[in-house]
């Protein structure tokens, strides 16, 4: 008890000179002009709250809890952002319900475009309409009747291609000139061809120009072409105007 009393009056000794930190001359007043006994000194202790003065740095922040707080509102001052961009048109204004409608509409019209197109064998055409609708709508890409038409204009562009290629490989192929001259026909037996320019008829696996032999049929020769590391198989049928259909044996 004596060394509490002595602890509180050394306390209230010292904030009487010169005062806590940043805590406003916060004394224990005595009642009536009497002095505090040992207890209420203490109890005066306990009541006191630290008030740092103005500027004085806290030192018992956590650094860490601080940062990772200011990256997490970074984080979702940047999310508003995008969400506010994706509820924008490419001018910048925001988007309406009709704005919406006729960008859904003018998409449907560009899909329709990239069909036509492919049906009637425009693929070079094709492939550059749905490019540039696409370029269009991708921003908008997070509302669902756009993302719709995106992948149906990506389907269509990628038959396109396909298309595309095949019909360059087959002029590539078209370009060799192969002419099938006959066949030396056997339903049981090996089946020949004979092939202008080649010394000798020629069976299945055998090559015409870097072109393989893939099959013989009464009136026709499939043969694989490759083409862009591609692999494609094309007939080549019997020239009528030198030889007959077919020659039996």
């Amino acid at each position: 008890m004596v060394r509490a009393s002595v602890l509180a009056l050394a306390i209230i000794a010292f904030a009487g000179s010169s005062g806590w930190p940043g805590e406003a001359a916060a004394k224990p007043q005595a009642t009536s002009g009497r002095r505090l006994s040992a207890i209420e000194l203490v109890a005066e202790e306990e009541r006191w709250v630290y008030r740092p003065s103005v500027g004085r740095p806290d030192f018992m922040i956590d650094r860490e809890a601080e940062i990772l707080a200011r990256v997490e509102r970074t984080q979702r001052l940047e999310e508003r952002r995008r969400q506010g961009s994706a509820a924008r048109d490419p001018s910048g204004k925001p988007e309406s319900s009709d704005d919406r409608e006729r960008l859904l509409a003018w998409g449907r019209g560009e899909d329709e475009r990239v069909r036509e197109a492919l049906i009637q064998g425009r693929y070079e055409e094709a492939m550059r309409i749905a490019d540039a609708a696409i370029k269009q709508l991708e921003p908008q890409i997070s509302h669902a009747g756009v993302a719709a038409i995106i992948v149906s204009l990506r389907t269509y562009r990628t038959q396109a291609e396909e298309a595309k290629i095949r019909e360059d490989a087959q002029a590539a192929f078209e370009a060799l000139k192969i002419r099938v001259l006959g066949i030396l026909w056997s339903q049981d037996g090996v089946r020949l061809a004979i092939v202008d320019g080649e010394q000798r008829a020629l069976a299945v696996n055998d090559r015409v120009k870097d072109c393989v032999i893939l099959h013989i049929d009464q009136d026709r020769v499939d043969f694989r072409f490759v083409y862009q590391r591609r692999r494609f198989e094309f007939p080549v049928y019997v020239d009528l105007t030198t030889r007959p259909l077919a020659q039996q044996r």
